[in-house]
């Protein structure tokens, strides 16, 4: 099953990044990069975001957006069943499973990053991809929650992005 990649893959995939030598390594091979479109989503955000506060910022918005449109670049869509399955699994799941960890910012911004998650994992399932991810812990509690959504079929795919080594 070919991987999704999730915001903390696709947002440190620049020169630089702690996931440069794999995209490299994609690139290399003539190997597609898939991204889910909330996981697009939420890179932009988070660029415009930063970039009212730092202009020094603005000249990665440039960079991110030619990176998607890269032809080595495949957007998954969040299309009508995977909007259908984030709906079931942010009505099953409304809070981040962050347990006595907390994630950085406002509990707004937790509640915002976790339903980006959400729709980044309903995205990747209903289109046949795993999730290549540094937050597996969440992305396990997705799994499970459609594993009993959607009983019967393999389950989501996770895995951790720290883990891997560029051939």
């Amino acid at each position: 099953m070919p991987d999704a990649w999730d915001t903390t893959v696709a947002s440190r995939a620049h020169a630089g990044g702690r996931h440069e030598a794999l995209f490299r390594a994609h690139v290399a091979a003539d190997h597609p990069v898939s991204l889910p479109a909330p996981a697009v989503q939420e890179v932009a955000r988070g660029l415009h975001a930063h970039a009212r506060q730092n202009p020094r910022i603005r000249h990665w918005i440039g960079s991110f957006e030619r990176f998607v449109s890269d032809p080595l670049i495949e957007v998954v869509p969040f299309d009508g069943d995977s909007a259908l399955l984030a709906g079931a699994l942010h009505g099953r799941l409304p809070h981040p499973p962050t347990g006595k960890h907390r994630r950085s910012g406002t509990r707004a911004q937790q509640r915002a990053a976790w339903a980006f998650d959400i729709q980044i994992a309903a995205c990747a399932f209903a289109n046949g991809y795993g999730v290549l991810t540094e937050n597996v812990h969440d992305f396990a509690v997705l799994r499970e929650a459609i594993s009993e959504l959607v009983p019967g079929v393999p389950p989501l795919d996770v895995r951790d992005a720290r883990e891997l080594a560029p051939a």
